[in-house]
């Protein structure tokens, strides 16, 4: 079994980089990217490692173990979520835009994700539609932006979970966002970054998934639905996921547990 150290070596030589910017919120940074859209800082690298270990260790003493399709995040004994009633506000900022175009397709991707999460559970989210033009742009004017970065390799986006700190609660589009030649479709792709903000990890980390995928930490998570392979929230390599990112039924069902039904179900008192 690799050690904690060597893997650290090895996640610090092979992942990808990306180097983030924005001058107005005064991001001049650069991200180690695990799962293909995690962001870690070179200080979380130790932690990372060591707790993808404790899975490959687990993996080996009982390859076949049965696990338990949406995996939240587990703090303090409990599903980590946003507050019931809270709206989570967003900007798509134009001016980390290089075009017209695809500031306009970040709007309507985001336009159709958002739609998508709010009509299968109850979450809320809002385009403040004034900010996307403000350059003065601030943490704390919108629950986060969105923004567009050059580059990014094989990383077409990254977002945050419900925890992140608010200097990281930002969701990010790369060149291969926009490449229409690209392996995910990509209101897909806001569907599935826009699950990590909500609180959901990735399905492909769960020891029952096909070794294709390298096992990846499964601490501080809480199983929602048994195992699907075709979840928002996979990967898809040799004919394993769904490249249009759509919800299944266990998407729906492990949302609604966390979250509860979609607002549109119920009728409100005054």
């Amino acid at each position: 079994m690799i050690k904690t150290s060597e893997l650290v070596e090895q996640i610090k030589a092979d992942a990808p980089r990306v180097h983030l910017t924005c001058k107005a919120l005064g991001i001049d940074t650069e991200r180690i990217v695990v799962e293909g859209d995690i962001g870690l800082r070179d200080s979380a690298v130790l932690a990372y490692a060591a707790r993808r270990i404790e899975i490959a260790e687990a993996l080996q003493s009982d390859p076949d173990a049965e696990k338990q399709g949406l995996l939240g995040i587990e703090r303090d004994g409990r599903t980590l979520r946003w507050r019931p009633g809270t709206k989570l506000t967003y900007a798509v900022w134009r001016p980390s835009f290089g075009s017209d175009e695809e500031y306009t397709a970040v709007v309507d991707g985001m336009a159709a994700a958002t739609a998508d999460w709010q009509a299968i559970c109850g979450v809320e989210f809002e385009h403040v539609v004034a900010k996307d033009t403000d350059e003065n742009l601030a943490f704390g004017d919108v629950s986060f932006p969105v923004l567009r970065q050059e580059g990014g390799g094989s990383v077409v986006a990254m977002a945050f979970f419900p925890d992140s700190p608010i200097e990281e609660r930002i969701v990010w589009a790369f060149d291969g966002y926009f490449d229409p030649d690209g392996a995910f479709e990509p209101v897909g792709v806001m569907r599935h970054e826009l699950g990590h903000a909500l609180g959901f990890r990735h399905e492909h980390i769960r020891p029952e998934a096909p070794d294709v995928f390298n096992p990846e930490s499964l601490e501080h998570t809480v199983e929602i639905t048994r195992y699907d392979p075709k979840s928002v929230m996979h990967y898809v390599a040799a004919g394993i996921g769904d490249p249009q990112l759509r919800f299944t039924e266990f998407d729906r069902a492990g949302a609604r547990i966390v979250y509860g039904g979609p607002h549109t179900e119920f009728s409100y008192a005054d």
